[in-house]
């Protein structure tokens, strides 16, 4: 009986929290760094600007997933490193992003033409508090400037 009554309680003191949790708001790329430059793979690390509207802080295990830029596939992500998110508040999730050459190459004159390219992110992150982790799906389609990147 004691058992039945302490889950019981953890629920209701858990759950409600998981489940009110509004999803971070993203604002943008704010710097892209090249660390490894090669003809088949290069890495690039980007810091991704978000906003957390909640009033509870919480915690970024990891993520990873795929990325595309304009229908043409760049690569593989992980985020490998636990990022704090404050309540209420901005914060920066380090990206590192193994870029496929190959398919960059080809497809480099038209996306530097173009001001605006469409990027589009897939993957999963395990995000929570006190020990406790969800598994979450990332998806993203949003317009990027590719000037304003490299600057």
């Amino acid at each position: 009986m004691r058992y039945l009554f302490v889950l019981s309680l953890f629920t209701i003191i858990v759950f409600p929290s998981c489940v009110s949790m509004k999803e971070p708001v993203f604002n943008g790329i704010d710097k892209v760094q090249m660390n490894k430059l090669g003809k088949g793979r290069s890495q690039v690390t980007l810091q991704l600007h978000y906003f957390n509207p909640n009033n509870k802080k919480a915690r970024l295990k990891n993520a990873e997933g795929e990325a595309w830029m304009d229908s043409t596939y760049l690569g593989h992500f992980v985020v490998n490193e636990p990022v704090d998110i404050p309540a209420n508040s901005d914060f920066t999730i380090p990206v590192k992003l193994d870029v496929e050459m190959k398919h960059i190459l080809r497809h480099s004159l038209s996306a530097l033409m173009n001001e605006q390219v469409l990027i589009t992110i897939n993957g999963k992150a395990k995000v929570g508090k006190s020990g406790l982790y969800k598994k979450i799906p990332l998806h993203y389609e949003g317009n990027q400037n590719l000037q304003e990147l490299f600057k």
